[in-house]
């Protein structure tokens, strides 16, 4: 029997992804040297050349090490998952867990996900990922992700989903605007005002299109691909905009009232969805994540779910 280790397939792993010594080292939290070593003596055991290393150019795959990438990244999936299944009996959950988000929803949904699971599954290392949900779906279809929050909308693969919340597409504005004291607010009532939209691909497209089906184009001035510096440019009174979902508070971070309205227009039903690879609920640590954000999570996208009442602060209505 070959005696490659876990390890050493982890390390040729890393660096075949990372592409760079020194970047696999630094994620592997080890020195460049050391992990040169190792994978010198994995090539010795295999007696193949997996990877050729080029002073400042990199590490490149050879022929035999790009045949063995895919199944080495299954050994390993197929190992975490042992050790998974083993912990399960035992009652805790072990290894890691990779979960992407969306990065407008990261902020609201990876702070309560990491806290559950040092709380209550502390040997569970969570490995989180911000990214487009077209990078997420690939890497949910590489197996590079166990599973990633996004929107319903932007799901184009064919990946299994769990739904953790309704969301509907709501109305943003300064609290002083003229159109702050209506329970709802119909696109043609914002004319040719200013519009601040989110920049981050796929949204912008998905916002054009729900407008556009209700006869409405927006006066879009800027685009922006963080979701808090298009609320604090509308905080400002410099425009409106239009975002799924909300965070529980009602002001910028450079201390700005807002109003959030919900959108008088028939709109297209969404949520915010767990997608996740094929088969993958099999492993514990994706079910404990699953039950948590489908228990938990639908709160923390939309506060009004606690069963607030709403109010000028700006509560929808």
């Amino acid at each position: 029997m070959l005696s490659v280790t876990l390890r050493q397939l982890e390390y040729f792993l890393a660096v075949a992804e990372e592409g760079t010594l020194a970047a696999a080292a630094l994620r592997l939290h080890m020195t460049a040297g050391s992990l040169s070593v190792a994978l010198n003596a994995m090539e010795k055991t295999l007696g193949v050349q997996l990877l050729v290393r080029r002073r400042a150019k990199g590490a490149v795959l050879t022929a035999a090490g790009r045949e063995l990438v895919d199944q080495v990244r299954q050994t390993l999936a197929a190992a975490q998952a042992f050790e998974s299944s083993a912990g399960a009996i035992r009652g805790e959950l072990v290894g890691t867990l990779a979960v992407g988000c969306f990065d407008t929803l990261s902020p609201w949904l990876l702070p309560p996900v990491l806290e559950y699971f040092a709380e209550h599954h502390p040997r569970v290392d969570v490995v989180v990922s911000e990214a487009s949900s077209d990078e997420l779906q690939e890497r949910l279809l590489q197996g590079e992700l166990d599973a990633a929050f996004m929107y319903r909308l932007h799901v184009d693969r064919d990946l299994e989903c769990v739904q953790v919340a309704a969301v509907r597409l709501q109305l943003v504005l300064p609290a002083d605007h003229r159109l702050a004291g209506q329970d709802e607010v119909r696109f043609a009532e914002l004319g040719d005002e200013p519009a601040v939209l989110l920049g981050l691909k796929p949204a912008p497209d998905l916002v054009m299109a729900m407008t556009e089906a209700a006869g409405f184009t927006p006066n879009v001035r800027w685009r922006l691909r963080n979701v808090e510096t298009v609320r604090s440019v509308v905080g400002r009174g410099l425009g409106y905009t239009m975002i799924m979902g909300r965070p529980s508070g009602d002001r910028t971070y450079d201390g700005h009232a807002l109003v959030y309205k919900r959108i008088a227009d028939q709109l297209p039903d969404n949520s915010v969805q767990l997608v996740l690879q094929a088969g993958s609920l099999g492993n514990a640590k994706v079910r404990a994540l699953r039950d948590f954000a489908t228990a938990h999570l639908g709160e923390v996208v939309d506060p009004m779910q606690r069963g607030g009442t709403g109010g000028a602060a700006g509560r929808r209505g």
